[in-house]
Formats: structure tokens, C-alpha cells, sequence
């Protein structure tokens, strides 16, 4: 007789986690413990729990499905992801790689056997990820390795790893990309739009006209209204505005 998969389900769109439950409990051996609609209710749920495996939302109001496995990952808690997201071709490689499933809306009942199938045979022959790290710290660093974001440019498409962004800063409808390892980019989207695409990242926008990646900040200087950053040994000040200085000093 299988023994019960132990599910929770994390996807702040009601009509989702509904009906992510439906297609779930069509399978005897699955039980659904909870459904929560943000990352801090979904992590207390994971300590009460303790769940086998977690169908996770990556978008969400109050944080990301990353933040919740970066915060999954300094605790002794392991459940299996699965990513229920419309995320990029190279999100989804990279959780794929990490030996983590994912699942593409709209969803099916397919989709969810066909994962169930998989976390049954990896529990069956107890078959862990592709190395000896908890499978959160692979998914992470995978996600380093293979993510970049597509921006349009007039002549084309630039793809982009986050990580190499050092801070972004708006011309007219236009944005300016400074990069860390190579030469900066004019690109055709509007800083409120590379603001949107970099939500899951840790950047901050410091002023109507500037983002910048905290990864390089090295100092915050409210008397001069600047961010100062670092791009390969150079120090640049970026302007920001008191209360976006402010706030970023409580992060």
C-alpha cells in the first residue's frame, strides 16, 4: 500500500490553488494539509506540517517563491518543490537541472500525474537531487547559473544575468543597463518595466530614475542623497531619493 504524499499548495490566485486541490486529491494517496496565499503564511504552514512536497506559486503580493526557499533554507525543513508558474524558458531549465519539477499554467491533470509519478519512484528508491546539498541550495544556485531576462533592444534582444546588472537608470522612455563584466547597454524598455522584471532579484529602485542591485552597494550616503556601488574596483554614485534611502537602510 503507497504510503501518503502530504501536500501544500502556496498561490495567492484563488481559481489556482482550487484548482490545483481538485486535480491533487484526484490521486487516493495525496493529501492536501494546506493551502496558503502568501510566502509567510506558506512557511509557517511548513513547520506545522512538515509536508512532503510543496506546489509553489513563484509570483506572489509579499514576496516571491524564491524569497520562501532562501528562507526554507536556513531551517531543517526539505519538502520537494514544484514551481506552478508561466516563468521563462531559463527559470524552467534551471529548475529542471536542479532535479525540481515544475508545472506550466494552465495545468492539467496530466501535468500533476505525470508529477506525482516522479516524487513517487524518487521516494519509492529513495533517489535524492543530482548531489549531496538539500535540494533548495540546488535550485538556488542553478537559478545563478542559468537565469537571464530577455530585454528588447532596437536592433534585437539582449539577454541578461541578473547578477551582472549593477544598477539600471531610465533615458526618457528608454533604460540604461550598467553592467558588471562588459559594456553598458541602451535598452528599449521603460525603467518601470525593468523594474517589474527584476522583482524576484534583490534590487531596489532608488529614485524615479534609478534601480540598483544590492549585490554592489557599498555605502548609503542620505546627506548627498547618493547610493554609492562598486563595478569592477570603480566607485559611482547613484542618486536616490531621502525616503527611498531611508527605507533601503531597514532592509
Amino acid at each position: 500500500m503507497n504510503s501518503t504524499i502530504k501536500a501544500i499548495i502556496v498561490d495567492d490566485e484563488p481559481n489556482s490553488r482550487e484548482m490545483i486541490d481538485f486535480l491533487l486529491k484526484a490521486s487516493k494517496d495525496v493529501q492536501v494539509l494546506d493551502k496558503c496565499d502568501n510566502i509567510t503564511q506558506a512557511f509557517e504552514s511548513i513547520k506545522t506540517y512538515n509536508p512532503d512536497i510543496v506546489f509553489l506559486d513563484i509570483e506572489m503580493p509579499g514576496g516571491s517563491g524564491f524569497d520562501l526557499v532562501q528562507m526554507l533554507r536556513e531551517t531543517s525543513y526539505n519538502p520537494t518543490i514544484v514551481f506552478v508558474t508561466a516563468y521563462n524558458q531559463f527559470a524552467i531549465k534551471a529548475i529542471k537541472y536542479a532535479a525540481f519539477d515544475y508545472l506550466l499554467k494552465p495545468i492539467d491533470i496530466d501535468d500533476i500525474n505525470d508529477t506525482l509519478t516522479r516524487f513517487r519512484e524518487k521516494q519509492k528508491n529513495g533517489k535524492e537531487s543530482i548531489a549531496e546539498k538539500p535540494k533548495a541550495d540546488l535550485l538556488l544556485e542553478q537559478l545563478n547559473v542559468f537565469q537571464k531576462i530577455k530585454f528588447n533592444m532596437r536592433n534585437g534582444v539582449l539577454f541578461v544575468a541578473p547578477d551582472d546588472i549593477v544598477w539600471c537608470e531610465a533615458s526618457g522612455s528608454y533604460t540604461v543597463i550598467h553592467f558588471h563584466s562588459r559594456k553598458d547597454e541602451v535598452i528599449s524598455v521603460s525603467l518601470k518595466d525593468v523594474e517589474h522584471l527584476l522583482k524576484p532579484y534583490p534590487f531596489h529602485r532608488i529614485s524615479r530614475s534609478a534601480i540598483i542591485n544590492l549585490k554592489y552597494l557599498t555605502k548609503i550616503d542620505r546627506r548627498n542623497k547618493v547610493c554609492v556601488v562598486q563595478k569592477n574596483g570603480m566607485i559611482f554614485k547613484v542618486t536616490g531619493s531621502p525616503q527611498q534611502l531611508k527605507l533601503l537602510e531597514n532592509i
